[in-house]
């Protein structure tokens, strides 16, 4: 790897403080103001010298560190275009998580470190986000996350906007042995991307020690690079993005054996539905009969649950859907299990779960 010629001035930097640590604000105006030499390996990032006790002590991210440089390589792209992305990703992924049924964790920026046999930190770098899907089993702990010690996460995120994680920290992530890395181009550009950046996300999946290019994800099977990429940049979620979140969810929590009522905010909508919807069928069963009263309100429930679950309904759904003649179990399943409108009432008929094709 080139090695970056610095010309540090002499005495304290403007960001050190008196006893050697690092001023997070005064270093990020002297990243942004910088206008020295890069490292070939890390574009669009600043080279700070950094021991390894200031690194052990920084609580600020670094695209890379390396004890035996004795330099950290800083994102010189601290704008919101940039953080974004991994502030959108653990949004995305609760609604995963409620239709699995289990919880997913993201852990931000965490520091991941390798360290020697005395326990010392040789290398560090942060991830954008990082991903555990199993944090009921394995979950990170401590200041740090100690390649060989703790969990990997099963996948990380990295936002490329000004920098190029492929020319250097990919290879690092390779040797770590993280199963899968997205690297994510924001739609919104900076002034300072360069104008070959196109925008959009690649998914690298390990295999046999190297990375390959994958259109969908292995952690989050059926998840698709462009719908990744797509979510990450839309606000509010789309109807499309929502459908996309339940297909994934529902696809982990077959493999898991979980679903939507093992998630306890969603068991929860469920019974105040149907408690509503009972109370409300019976106040008007009063007048219109019982047998009235008892459809209305596993309509009511039915209707609430999918509303509740993020699945877009149409404007004549509640008529189809009051004019309907199936058992409780089969309407109150399928509203649990309907990925979108049109599934759920393919399940009513007794169909088979629509296919993507279908959903499109």
């Amino acid at each position: 790897m080139a090695e970056t010629a610095l010309s540090v001035a002499p005495g304290r930097p403007s960001y050190e403080t008196a006893d050697g640590r690092f001023d997070e604000d005064r270093l990020r105006e002297f990243v942004e103001d910088y206008d020295g030499p890069e490292d070939p390996d890390f574009p669009g990032c600043v080279p700070i010298p950094m021991t390894l006790e200031q690194f052990d002590n920084y609580e600020g991210g670094v695209e890379y560190w390396s004890r035996e440089r004795g330099t950290a390589l800083i994102c010189r792209d601290g704008s919101p275009v940039h953080e974004i992305p991994g502030g959108r990703l653990p949004g995305l992924l609760t609604r995963v998580e409620m239709e699995r049924g289990s919880p997913i964790l993201c852990c931000g920026a965490l520091k991941m470190v390798t360290a020697d046999g005395a326990g010392q930190t040789a290398e560090g770098m942060h991830p954008d986000q990082s991903v555990y899907l199993r944090p009921g089993v394995w979950i990170p702990s401590g200041r740090r996350t100690v390649i060989g010690r703790d969990p990997r996460p099963d996948a990380v995120l990295e936002v490329d906007n000004t920098t190029d994680v492929r020319r250097h920290k990919l290879g690092v992530y390779a040797r770590w042995g993280f199963p899968e890395v997205w690297v994510e181009t924001p739609d919104e550009p900076t002034p300072s991307r360069p104008r070959r950046v196109v925008p959009g996300l690649t998914i690298y999946v390990l295999d046999r020690g190297d990375y390959r290019d994958s259109a969908e994800s292995v952690a989050l099977p059926t998840w698709r690079a462009h719908e990744i990429h797509s979510a990450l940049n839309e606000a509010p979620v789309s109807p499309s993005t929502i459908e996309c979140l339940v297909r994934v969810g529902r696809t982990l929590g077959d493999r898991d054996g979980t679903g939507p009522m093992d998630d306890v905010q969603i068991a929860g909508y469920m019974r105040r539905s149907h408690d509503v919807g009972q109370r409300t069928g019976f106040e008007r069963g009063l007048e219109q009969g019982q047998e009235t009263a008892r459809r209305e309100a596993l309509a009511y429930a039915a209707s609430e649950t999918l509303r509740l679950r993020g699945i877009p309904l149409s404007e004549d759904f509640d008529r189809r859907l009051a004019a309907t003649t199936i058992s409780p179990q089969a309407l109150l399943r399928a509203a649990q299990l309907g990925a979108t409108e049109a599934d759920f009432w393919t399940r009513l008929r007794g169909g088979q779960p629509a296919t993507d094709e279908s959903h499109a």
